[in-house]
């Protein structure tokens, strides 16, 4: 018995050394691919959903969730703009409905490193990102598909609520567009999300122009957000924040008084009122 055992010793070492896929191993491996509100979970549709929606503000950056190669970088009838990463820890991950795709196959990627932009292309019905983990490789019918809540938790996703910018004693509170600006590169010199920037400015889209003036932080304004309810008017919603409808149309970029219930309108509020 004992060369018995000892034989089935040196296999169940020998089995525990391969290389398999753990998420709970890999944890800290991973960086969540963008930040924002998780809008449908893993197994939903009757269990056809395999990834996550995570909806953020349009022109938001998508980055790999770990260190990887990209393994396609194409046009899908459903995923829009996708982005695939196979991984060095054994996985691979998907990047759907994109608006602009930065990598292509081959490409080496950093965890962390930025790969899109978010975006509503494919089977969509709004600005979001479809996120998918497979442990191991991607197949048409998707059975390595994983939840990735099992590797994240739901907090991961959410957008900080207060940023510092690190590498100055004192923040500017305002910045001059120049030409060849963009909001991403803005963002990233002053250490907020473009999400953040398009809040504070009351910007309809990511589109600046040389000569604007954009705001660094919320030390004279802070910005809440208000849900249109059935029955609102734009002039009855005004009224009830203590500010202008002309006000609220300019912050929110619209052309007109038509508003639709469950709509978010960014509102501009004095903190020394």
């Amino acid at each position: 018995m004992k060369p018995f055992r000892y034989l089935f010793c040196i296999l169940l070492i020998t089995w525990s050394c391969i290389a398999v896929p753990s998420a709970s191993a890999t944890k800290s491996s991973w960086t969540e691919p963008i930040k924002g509100e998780i809008t449908d979970k893993f197994g939903t549709r009757g269990g056809k959903h395999k990834g996550l929606d995570i909806a953020a503000p349009e022109g938001e950056m998508v980055v790999a969730a770990a260190d990887g190669a990209v393994s396609k970088s194409y046009v899908s009838n459903s995923y829009g703009q996708v982005i695939f990463i196979k991984h060095d820890n054994g996985y691979e991950t998907v990047y759907a409905h994109l608006n602009k795709r930065l990598k292509k196959k081959g490409d080496r990627v950093k965890k962390g490193e930025e790969i899109g932009i978010i975006g509503n292309t494919g089977i969509s019905t709004g600005t979001h990102l479809h996120f998918e983990i497979h442990q191991g490789a991607w197949t048409e019918n998707k059975k390595n598909a994983m939840n990735p809540l099992t590797v994240y938790s739901e907090e991961a996703f959410r957008p900080s609520s207060v940023h510092v910018h690190k590498g100055s004693a004192e923040t500017k509170r305002e910045i001059t567009v120049r030409k060849g600006d963009t909001l991403w590169k803005i963002s990233r010199e002053n250490g907020l999300s473009v999400g953040k920037m398009i809040e504070m400015n009351g910007l309809a889209n990511p589109n600046i122009y040389a000569g604007q003036m954009l705001r660094l932080d919320e030390s004279r304004e802070k910005q809440r957000t208000y849900i249109v309810q059935k029955g609102d008017t734009l002039y009855r919603i005004a009224e009830k924040m203590g500010v202008t409808a002309g006000a609220i149309q300019e912050w929110n970029g619209l052309k007109g008084e038509t508003i639709y219930p469950q709509q978010p309108l960014l509102i501009r509020v004095d903190r020394s009122s």
